[in-house]
């Protein structure tokens, strides 16, 4: 399960680069892509509670 993880976080972080330069401002970027995979990752952890 933890590998699975990791490979989620680093997708994660490869969309929000593309989406930082999407919109020609990559801090931008990461920082929707952080704040969502946190959400993600949050909810992820309760379902399985």
């Amino acid at each position: 399960m933890q590998k699975r993880k990791g490979i989620s976080v680093f997708m994660i972080l490869l969309i929000a680069l593309a989406f930082g330069y999407f919109i020609k401002n990559v801090k931008v970027g990461l920082v929707i892509g952080l704040t969502l995979g946190l959400l993600m990752s949050g909810l992820l952890s309760s379902r399985r509670k």
